[in-house]
């Protein structure tokens, strides 16, 4: 279903109207008796369920958009949906075999959901018909899944994984009061004047073809409650500055670079001030690499900061170790037998946990308390002293793995799977900077090399984990240097990607600092667009391996910038 929303244009003070609290409990009631009442329905049926859930998350946003200076968006929305999962079978085996979602996927819509009415006091009967509509559609979705499941099932006896299809979980009760009107305001004309302010810094630079500044601020309010007694209430909110520049170099290759911060609040972001020193300096380093060289394809010794590491490990390695996916005979697998085995180097520690809220002082994006089946998040300790601990996971068990961590997540529209949430890498043998420079130098010349690089900042990337493709990654790389082994001062270069094969790359991490970097941004999957966080401290890789950026297609501009 295509999501609707309420765009308010002009001047706008106040991000919505707060929640109610008495309206919010006579909601939960009301999502509790339609369950229930749901449930004993379709017991009746030929197919009866053993599993069903409600998942409701109402969402509020208010949102500014400047481009050099001037306005160009500013609008806030409020929207409640609801996905239910409904599971047909037994714990042993159920609708959810095969299939990960529990309802068809449109190419340009995503899955289905329902859109309930906000209004608690008049809508009861609007509501129970969103309700119905969507548990209706889904019921027969897991109908078809169930049937497909055992006819593949018969054929295909030669299944890897022997683990049942759903896990216990014991029942959850959280309640948490709806967020003051303190928490949920938020004054857009003040952040229009403040977000003009920092994208006027780009107007000065005539060859700066892109210089955005965007504020949103956005309350979750989730409710998941189940058959068999979960219900749980709590709040999450996401406070986000970006600043987006991009220039383009005379061979038509885009140069774009990204500031982001984040906070569980507006009131914790950094001052104007603060961020317009940064955007200035990425005006300067956008001028910087619209003359910078373009490398040739390399493979060498090289140091990621902390920043570029930690999208590093979240593309890299992150991905690998959430459990259900090597639920799938179609997926690589690259860790599941490795248990107790060395998968990175000794002195590199990883975990995964979604309670942490703060970390050496910053934000974390991907908190919260209770996961999307409502089961209570845990710190996972995925990696110790350099070997293999623990996967990341759902109530879709894995052989020797049988119960959940806390770690379902899903955009709105679908069902939970395993994903990552703040995903934090530390040394037990750090080295400063200033080590970490000295030791790849002495690196490149042990490898009869002149130069290595250094990564500084990086966009994202994507790595492929299925068997059918390459098992392989590509990183891009935003502010790229070369370092030379003879002392000369470092250059700023453009147009490379990073690429390679996990295992491969892992073997080459030699050390790590001190100081941790935060990348906080969304991740998308197979249950949609999540917040995540990584950190990660500066690392010194033996060997990355580099690939020129595919050909522009097009030129620079023809007419003068205006």
């Amino acid at each position: 279903m295509k999501r609707t929303h309420i765009i308010i244009l002009g001047i706008i003070s106040i991000l919505l109207i707060p929640f109610i609290s008495g309206a919010q409990d006579q909601f939960t009631d009301f999502l509790r008796t339609e369950l229930r009442a749901q449930m004993d329905e379709l017991k009746k049926q030929e197919f009866p369920p053993y599993y069903m859930n409600y998942r409701v998350v109402d969402e509020q946003f208010a949102r500014v958009i400047t481009s050099f200076g001037v306005l160009t968006a500013k609008e806030s929305n409020r929207e409640r949906t609801l996905v239910p999962q409904i599971r047909i079978g037994n714990p042993e085996f159920d609708n959810f075999k095969i299939k990960q979602m529990g309802s068809p996927i449109s190419r340009f819509h995503g899955p289905s959901y329902a859109v309930l009415p906000i209004d608690d006091t008049n809508g009861d009967n609007a509501m129970r018909q969103a309700i119905w509509n969507e548990v209706n559609n889904r019921y027969k979705f897991a109908i078809d899944a169930y049937q497909t499941a055992r006819a593949e099932t018969t054929i295909n006896v030669a299944e890897e994984d022997k683990a049942p299809c759903f896990s216990q979980a014991p029942a959850e009760k959280y309640y948490e009061a709806p967020l003051p009107a303190n928490r949920t305001a938020v004054d857009l004309d003040a952040w229009e004047k403040r977000l003009k302010e920092i994208s006027a810094v780009f107007k000065k630079h005539p060859k700066i073809l892109r210089g955005d500044a965007s504020f949103r601020y956005t309350v979750k309010r989730i409710y998941v409650l189940d058959s068999e007694g979960t219900e749980v209430v709590q709040n999450l909110t996401y406070a986000r500055i970006m600043v987006q520049g991009a220039a383009k170099a005379d061979d038509g290759m885009e140069l774009p670079l990204v500031l982001s911060y984040f906070a569980h609040s507006p009131e914790s972001l950094p001052s104007n001030e603060q961020i317009m020193k940064d955007a200035n300096l990425m005006a300067d380093k956008l001028i910087a690499l619209r003359d910078a060289p373009i490398v040739d394809p390399y493979t060498g010794p090289a140091i990621l900061s902390g920043s570029a590491s930690g999208v590093f490990f979240h593309e890299i390695f992150g991905h690998r170790i959430e459990g259900q996916r090597m639920k799938s005979d179609k997926d690589a697998q690259t860790f599941k037998k490795m248990i107790g085995e060395y998968v990175l180097p000794p002195h590199l520690q990883v975990f995964s946990d979604p309670t942490l809220k703060n970390y050496a002082d910053q934000d974390m994006n991907g908190y919260y308390k209770y996961d999307d089946q409502g089961v209570k998040a845990e710190r996972v300790d995925v990696v110790i002293d350099g070997k293999l601990n623990d996967f990341l996971m759902t109530r879709t068990p894995l052989d020797a793995h049988p119960r959940s961590n806390g770690h379902a997540r899903a955009d709105i529209g679908y069902d939970p799977v395993s994903r990552q949430s703040n995903l934090v890498v530390e040394s037990s043998d750090p080295k400063t900077e200033e080590e970490l420079r000295q030791l790849l130098i002495a690196e490149i010349k042990k490898q009869g090399k002149d130069r290595g690089y250094f990564f500084k900042s990086v966009t994202g990337g994507f790595t492929m984990t299925n068997r059918r493709g390459a098992n392989a990654f590509n990183v891009t790389p935003l502010e790229v240097y070369e370092v030379y082994a003879d002392g000369r001062p470092d250059k700023l270069v453009r147009g490379v990607d990073l690429i390679g094969t996990p295992l491969s790359m892992f073997s080459n991490i030699i050390y790590a600092g001190k100081a941790p970097e935060i990348f906080t941004g969304t991740c998308g999957a197979e249950s949609g667009g999540i917040p995540v966080t990584a950190t990660s401290p500066t690392i010194l890789v033996q060997k990355v391996e580099m690939q020129r950026k595919a050909k522009a297609s097009d030129l620079p501009p023809i007419l003068e910038k205006p």
